[in-house]
């Protein structure tokens, strides 16, 4: 048995998607990206969340405080398709951060991506990627 399974719904209407969450919340994508974000932006998303909640975790048991963490994604995808991310840079802004803490939140990051995060290991092999930390 699947120890993840989702329903994505076609809404009859253009490349516009929804996703129904059993809490009631829904998700939506738009293959153009003009009413939702598109699948390829989702996926950044995804993989911003994933580390991000990752350094949330590893923080939280390292027992870091912060008062705000904000993930940026930036991506370059290849020219010609499949147009997969070729290269993916993301930057960290930490707000209320002690700055003797940075060490552990740059580890925690680090290891979000050696060992921890999902998505970030389903993608290609081949994927340059790159992390930045910054204190708010």
């Amino acid at each position: 048995m699947a120890d993840t399974a989702v329903e994505l719904r076609w809404s009859g209407d253009g490349l516009k998607f929804v996703a129904d969450h059993p809490s009631g919340n829904h998700h939506q994508l738009d293959g153009d990206g003009k009413t939702a974000h598109s699948p390829v932006q989702a996926l950044a998303l995804s993989f911003a969340g994933c580390t991000g909640s990752d350094v949330v975790d590893i923080a939280q048991k390292m027992r870091v405080s912060f008062s705000g963490l904000r993930v940026e994604v930036e991506a370059d995808r290849n020219a010609e398709p499949p147009r997969y991310f070729k290269a993916v840079r993301m930057v960290f802004y930490v707000s209320g951060l002690d700055p003797a803490d940075r060490d552990k939140i740059q580890r925690a990051i680090d290891l979000s991506n050696e060992k921890y995060c999902s998505v970030f290991h389903s993608l290609r092999k081949d994927l340059k990627f790159t992390t930045e930390l910054v204190l708010e």
